[in-house]
């Protein structure tokens, strides 16, 4: 088999799975607190006699998002680095979407329902006046008094979180220990958006189709030259 039509059918493979993160990327750009996925082109060591190979390896962007704001008081942002920890029916998991509204039992809740923690487990916010306030460093504040600390944690290695649910990660092996995050700041009345960018994803998106389909012409191309081999062959 050709070298060339090899490393043809590889690329075409690998387009493929580009359009696959990018396309996902753009299904997300109005997500908030979502992360941009990668795919990075790892080149591995030549073995002896052997050319080089390479391999794939996702990866994310955990740069930070744009900040917008909501003036919707259960609506917090992290500036800077660390997720929201809260309690799913599979367990611990960790977001950076910080879009919250307040259950029947006045919890702190995500879209779906999950318990947003605290230091002191769920965060309850049925103040008699019925306001709250929580300040930079995720203190919550209700009748005028500090009644728990939001829990924003960070991970020695976050490459290692893997996306599970709606927007939310689990720690892999390599994550590290969960450990409160330093030089964070929570922000209440505000949103992190997707730090997507859709005119540069778009852009990357019609480049790799493009790619996609050069491949395929190439492998054709490969195809047609075999079929006339054989065909000389059997004269």
């Amino acid at each position: 088999m050709h070298i060339g039509y090899d490393m043809a059918a590889y690329m075409g493979v690998r387009a493929e799975r580009l359009l696959q993160v990018v396309s996902h990327n753009l299904a997300n750009a109005a997500t908030p607190g979502f992360k941009r996925e990668l795919l990075n082109l790892w080149r591995l060591p030549p073995e002896p006699g052997k050319a080089a190979g390479y391999v794939d390896v996702a990866g994310r962007d955990f740069s930070q998002g744009p900040l917008m704001v909501t003036d919707n008081d259960t609506d917090l942002a992290i500036e800077g680095p660390g997720f929201f920890k809260v309690e799913t029916p599979q367990g611990i998991r960790y977001t950076r979407d910080g879009a919250f509204r307040l259950n029947e039992q006045w919890q702190l809740v995500t879209r779906e329902g999950y318990l947003v923690l605290g230091k002191g487990g769920p965060i309850t916010l049925n103040a008699l006046d019925q306001q709250f306030g929580i300040d930079e460093e995720g203190g919550i504040h209700l009748d005028r008094s500090l009644s728990d600390q939001l829990l924003v944690v960070d991970f020695d290695n976050p490459q290692d979180l893997r996306p599970v649910g709606r927007n939310c990660f689990m720690p892999g092996p390599e994550a590290g220990e969960e450990r409160e995050a330093t030089g964070s700041r929570v922000l209440q009345g505000m949103l992190e958006a997707s730090n997507i960018d859709p005119v540069t994803e778009s852009v990357n998106l019609i480049t790799i189709q493009r790619s996609f389909e050069a491949y395929l012409k190439v492998l054709d191309t490969f195809a047609d030259s075999d079929r006339k081999v054989l065909e000389l062959a059997q004269v």
